[in-house]
Formats: structure tokens, sequence, C-alpha cells
């Protein structure tokens, strides 16, 4: 099909769709579904900067696989550890964490999150971002630089929604 026909498929669903009650959404909803489930986005927690190791993502690399690109750097990191690494974060304090704002520990630039929003699913404000593993545990005080202000902010466990079929 051509790209011209793409407005006449986008009528078609929604017609069939809305005696279902379906509307349509944006980024925002596909970005709350992914960010409550702690599920990296490309171009936030995920980089040519940024390796598996330090993202949480080991259960998905192949260590079986033979040789690939970057495999002898990825095993030193997964045997030295990394200096950063992907965590997520609760606002003690009100405020929106967003893409780029400095994570901060007793007043100095530790790091940077990725992603922050208000979390409908939870009713709270949260973040993930990448700090020193030396601050990586659930129940670190840190604090989010917003618009020049400290605002403090609590390291917890990823993911931060879980499924109610998964909790048990």
């Amino acid at each position: 099909m051509e790209a011209s026909g793409a407005p006449a498929v986008w009528d078609a669903l929604m017609a069939r769709g809305e005696p279902l009650g379906m509307l349509p959404i944006g980024l925002a909803a596909r970005d709350s579904l992914r960010f409550e489930a702690c599920l990296p986005l490309y171009g936030q927690e995920l980089s040519p900067l940024r390796s598996p190791i330090e993202a949480g993502l080991t259960w998905a690399i192949d260590w079986a696989k033979g040789d690939f690109v970057g495999k002898d750097a990825l095993l030193k990191q997964r045997l030295e550890g990394t200096a950063q690494t992907l965590v997520a974060f609760h606002m003690i304090d009100r405020g929106v964490p967003r893409h780029e704002y400095s994570i901060l520990s007793e007043g100095r630039v530790v790091g940077e999150v990725t992603s922050g929003m208000y979390a409908p699913t939870l009713d709270e404000f949260l973040g993930m971002g990448y700090v020193p593993t030396a601050l990586r545990r659930p129940g670190t005080e840190i604090a989010i630089s917003i618009r020049g202000r400290e605002h403090r902010a609590v390291i917890v466990k990823k993911p931060f929604y879980v499924p109610s079929y998964r909790r048990r």
C-alpha cells in the first residue's frame, strides 16, 4: 500500500473501534505503559554510550552465542562492575523529574534522569536515571534538580508496576 492510503486505514480502524469505545492516544500513553514497567527506551535509557550491563539488561545478552562485537568489553564489565547503573526512583518532594535533569547526592551532581513522569496507574511521580553504582540500593536518598531547586527522591526496586498476575 502507498503511504497516501494511511488516512483511509486510520479512518477504517477508528470507525471499527468506535462502538467499543476506542479512542486515539499519543506517545504519552505509550511512554507511561513502558515507563511504569521500567522498560528502557532507546534515546532515553539506552544509547551508544550505555551498555546493556549498565542498563540492567544482562538477561538479554546471549553469552553462549560465541563471539560478537563488544563481547570482551561486556565480559569485563560483568566481572569488574560498572561505574554507573540504571535505577528507578520515587519522588519524595513534589516535582516532575524530566529527561536530562541532574541527579544529586549530598549536593553534588552524580547522574542524570533518563525518564520521569507522573505514573497514572500508581498515582505517583517517578523516574529512572543513571547513578554511581554505589548509590543503587533501594532506600538510598538522592535529589533531583528541578528548575534549580533540589527535590528529594528515594531509589526503589524496579519495576514500579507489577501486574496482578505476577504479584505473589
